[in-house]
Formats: structure tokens, sequence, C-alpha cells
């Protein structure tokens, strides 16, 4: 495969629009301030900010938390797609191709969608086209009738959905076998299309690997939780992880039981950051900490790395990361704030 990543970009120009564009971001204090608003006063408050665009087109139309959402990923899609437009060369082409993740990310909801009967207006609201497939690709997928169409016409090189996944939605009338494919088609494709020629191309390629893994460690966790057979999560398992490789994956889910799974994790290199959720799903029954943990480590990875090259990609990917979980911790107190959820309950569900 050709490297998507060849010739040089205009690095200098691109990390400083970056550098303003990280200025615009929600700062630490602002989100006390947030989790004291009511879901109005949340509007408002983004109509004063870089959200300004997307919250006045959608007012007429929508209030409380429908506006938010749709403000918020909207503003998403066209930050990154503006990111796109300022970047030349094998730096635009990198960025491209790390955004392909939203193309998942489509295609999952509108397949979704089509699968339990969802209007062609639900469906594109949550929608947000930042990778190749533009508005017109999506609009046309949006456009067929059945799910199978949907697969059949996925304009994307790296995606041709084998039949066998096809064959097996068809039997079992569930989605997750294709969203599986999905999932590794991206991952494979991503990282086959890293020419590690460079230190800040390799810090990239170290940073999607250990994405990998905690995706993995995630389906791990929850599958083994559910007392779900090794045979059965083998097929759900990513490959090209860092520490979890195929061969340690295969050893840990073959581990009797969810207690001395956890103790066996304590050889890797994430242990200690996850280890106080890892200790509470006992008592809570559930892994969202355990998540939770995962995506605050994740980020502080994209901060670190972002600092060593800073007229590299590497700036401009830890904005990407930065705004995706600025839009989540919005989103996630608009919904709680509806739900009737208390502060101190919400301030735990935030990445910061």
């Amino acid at each position: 495969m050709a490297s998507i990543f060849g010739r040089r970009g205009n690095y200098p120009y691109a990390c400083a629009r970056v550098r303003a564009k990280k200025s615009l971001l929600l700062t630490k204090e602002n989100y006390p301030k947030l989790l004291m608003m009511d879901l109005n006063e949340i509007g408002r408050f983004l109509g004063e900010t870089q959200y300004s665009v997307e919250m006045t087109e959608l007012a007429s139309r929508y209030d409380g938390v429908n506006l938010i959402e749709l403000g918020t990923s909207r503003n998403l899609a066209r930050m990154y797609n503006g990111v796109l437009e300022f970047t030349k060369g094998e730096l635009r082409d990198m960025i491209a191709g790390y955004l392909e993740r939203w193309d998942v990310w489509n295609i999952k909801t509108v397949l979704r969608g089509k699968y339990y009967g969802a209007s062609v207006e639900d469906i594109r609201e949550d929608l947000v086209p930042a990778g190749r497939l533009r508005e017109d690709d999506l609009n046309a997928l949006l456009a067929l009738e059945s799910v199978t169409e949907v697969l059949e016409n996925i304009k994307l090189e790296w995606v041709e959905v084998p039949q066998e996944a096809i064959s097996a939605l068809q039997a079992t009338g569930e989605l997750s076998t294709v969203e599986d494919y999905l999932d590794k088609a991206y991952y494979k494709h991503a990282l086959e299309s890293i020419n590690p020629s460079s230190r800040p191309e390799k810090i990239l390629l170290g940073y999607l690997r250990k994405e990998i893994d905690a995706n993995n460690l995630l389906t791990i966790l929850k599958l083994k939780r559910e007392g779900i057979s090794p045979d059965k999560i083998s097929p759900y398992l990513i490959e090209g992880g860092d520490e979890l490789t195929m061969k340690e994956m295969e050893r840990l889910i073959a581990i009797e039981g969810f207690d001395p799974l956890v103790q066996e994790l304590q050889k890797y290199s994430f242990y200690e950051d996850i280890k106080e959720a890892l200790e509470k799903v006992s008592t809570t029954n559930s892994l969202n900490d355990v998540t939770l943990a995962i995506k605050r480590l994740h980020s502080r990875q994209a901060e670190r790395f972002s600092h060593l090259y800073p007229l590299s990609v590497l700036p401009i990917i830890d904005y990407l990361i930065r705004k995706k979980i600025e839009v989540d911790n919005i989103r996630v107190i608009a919904r709680c704030k509806e739900s009737g959820l208390d502060t101190e309950t919400i301030k735990k569900l935030l990445v910061i």
C-alpha cells in the first residue's frame, strides 16, 4: 500500500494555527461554572465561545440538550475540517488518515439507525462528517433502504465488508460482527499507512498501538466479567497493540475468573493508572470508572508527546484529541443535567 505519509507539509504554519485553536478550548476553570448552570445557561454560555456559529444557526429549531449536543458535534466537524483545510502535503494526509476513524463512527451510526428504524433526520443529527466521507457521501448512504445496501455502497478503499460478516448479520440480526470488522479495518489501515521514518511518526505509531491496547483491554474486561468463553472473545480483539499482543491477549483471556485476570494486569505499564478504578469494580459492579481512567491516561499521553516535537504532527493530533474530549465533556454535563444527576456525580464522569 502506498503510504499516505509521503511528501512534506506546512508544519510551522499549521502548528501555529493549532496553537491558536488550543487557546480557545475550555479551561479547567470553566467546568465548575458549567456544572452550576442549567441547560439554557449552558447554551447561552456556548453561544459566547467558539461554538457561537453552530448555536446561533440551530437555536431557532432546537433547545436544551438537543441544541447542545447537535451544536457541539457540528462544531467538532467544522473544526476538524478546518484543520484539514490549512494543512498541506504529508501533514494533511496524516491528519486525514487519523480522522478516518470518524468514517467508522458515521458508518456505524447509519447502520444502527437503519437497523432500528430511526428517521433519516434523527440519524443525520448524530453524524460527524470529519473523515473522508463527506456530507454528500453520507447523504447517499442515508437515502438507501436497508443495512445490506449501506454495506454494499461504502466508498472507502480500505473498507470491503466480507460476505461472511454480512451473512452473519442477516442470520443473527446483530450488527456486532460488522462493527467489529470496521474497527479492525480502520486500525489495520492506520497502522499500515504510517511510515515511521522520523521520530514524531514513530511516536504517533506508538500512540495508536496504545489506543488499540486500551480498546482491547476494555473488551477483555467486559467480556470476562460477563463470563464469556475465550473462543468467543478472540474474534473481537484487534491486532497491532503495543503491550497487548495477540499472544498476550490469548493468555489473558484463558485465565479463569475476573479477579485473577485483574491480578495479572499488574505487570503492564498502564496498571498503576487504572488500579484504583479496577478496585472499584467489585463494589460498583461497573467498568465505567475503568473506562474513564483509561481515557484520562490516553489524554495525558497525548499531551506529553505534543511537547516533544512542537513542529510536527504531534501537537495537531493532541489538539484533535483535546477537542473531542471537550465536546464529550459538554455533552456529558448536558445529558446528566437533563437526567437530574447531582454535581459531584457529573464531575466524576468528566475527563479533564
